[in-house]
């Protein structure tokens, strides 16, 4: 495929978006075609992630946790997303290749079709007749040593003091006019190309949660391609529907001799402008779309209406004292089970030396003189308790 050669002169911005959208569309059709085809390094590269995904698969039929239904189901899902990504050249330039590299178009043309911002000709051509008038505008000058000024009135010595000359002000904004037009679709388009060529590398990530955040940044940035696609065009939309009718005028008025001084100005602050705006509409479109989750916001407290007044709902007395009371009564609760658990163990114990004893009578056993065993005459049947618990228990 070969694309429109660049040549100075006239249709130069024509021709120049002409040669890069060719350049975008060439990338990302040829460069996949490339890629995917049978024996290259892509399709070996997913060849192999496709052996490892299902040998791991294996692995976890035969040592791990049986996976469910739903589990296989999505694996099964996700074979099939990889395999038709990597080397489904039909299905890939139906659903991403043209939605991404001719869908902002058909969506701005509707935009500006219904926000009366387009006059029915091709949105490139009249790109280019911008870019003509500004060339015919800067060989006719400004007109500020003739004697003929609209209302009679000459300009003061301030518009000759203006920090640009006439002819800077007027090639300046002609550069930056042609620099952010054919910069920022040159970005978004060329970026398109080489994300669609890299699709068959890409879509092998999708099979492991290591590599997946890849295949998510390289949709996101497919995303970001279409949005700020749509949103560069719109934008340049507003600024031919700003300096058609400003071009036409000034043309029309240099043509009757008149001179226009502050022309030069105007046009380059419109530049400018629009220049920068190109720059934040792409920021925006790449906050929006590399977002991470919702926007939390923080917990507002509850209002309530007071002597016709709203004001922050703060507990009451009662309330206060209610939950206070539901404490208090759970840590009697506690203290009461602590004691009762004490007082089970130690009438166990002594339970326990009383029945051993008597068994040994009634054996008719000898009572034994030895001493007792290391460690056992300090031996108490009860829990030891201080002076305070006994008086805190009402004991005496």
């Amino acid at each position: 495929m070969v694309c429109p050669r660049i040549i100075t002169g006239d249709d130069f911005l024509l021709r120049a978006l002409a040669h890069i959208d060719c350049q975008a569309q060439v990338i990302g059709s040829y460069g996949y075609q490339a890629l995917g085809q049978p024996g290259s390094t892509a399709s070996t590269l997913v060849a192999g992630l496709l052996t490892l995904f299902i040998a791991f698969f294996g692995i976890r039929l035969l040592f791990g946790p049986p996976p469910g239904a739903r589990d296989i189901v999505f694996d099964v899902l996700k074979i099939g997303i990889v395999l038709t990504l990597a080397f489904s050249w039909p299905a890939v330039r139906t659903v991403i290749y043209d939605v991404t590299l001719k869908g902002p178009a058909e969506i701005a043309s509707v935009i500006q079709t219904s926000s009366a911002n387009s006059d029915g000709d091709a949105f490139a051509e009249r790109l280019q007749e911008a870019d003509s008038d500004m060339v015919r505008l800067i060989e006719l000058g400004t007109g500020r040593n003739s004697s003929q000024f609209i209302g009679q009135q000459r300009p003061g010595t301030n518009l000759a003091g203006t920090p640009l000359q006439d002819d800077s002000a007027f090639a300046s904004a002609r550069l930056l006019y042609l620099a952010s037009v054919i910069g920022t679709l040159a970005l978004l388009r060329v970026v398109a190309g080489v994300l669609l060529a890299l699709t068959p590398i890409v879509a092998g990530l999708y099979f492991f949660t290591q590599s997946r955040g890849i295949f998510a940044g390289w949709l996101k940035g497919l995303v970001l391609t279409f949005a700020g696609s749509i949103g560069a065009t719109i934008m340049l939309s507003v600024q031919l529907a700003v300096i058609e009718p400003w071009l036409a005028d000034a043309i029309n008025v240099r043509g009757l001799g008149y001179a226009i001084p502050s022309a030069p100005t105007e046009i380059f602050a419109i530049m400018l402008a629009f220049a920068i705006a190109q720059l934040v509409m792409i920021w925006f479109m790449a906050k929006i779309v590399f977002n991470r989750g919702w926007l939390t916001l923080p917990d507002f407290p509850e209002w309530r209406l007071t002597n016709n007044q709203m004001q922050p709902a703060v507990a009451g007395p009662a309330e206060q004292s209610a939950a206070q009371t539901i404490r208090a009564e759970r840590i009697s609760n506690t203290i009461e089970n602590s004691i009762r658990r004490e007082q089970n163990a130690s009438t166990t114990r002594i339970t326990n030396s009383s029945t051993r004893q008597g068994a040994s009578v009634q054996a008719g056993g000898p009572i034994s003189n030895e001493p007792p065993r290391l460690g056992s005459s300090y031996r108490r049947p009860a829990i030891r308790t201080s002076r305070t618990t006994r008086l805190r228990d009402g004991l005496s």
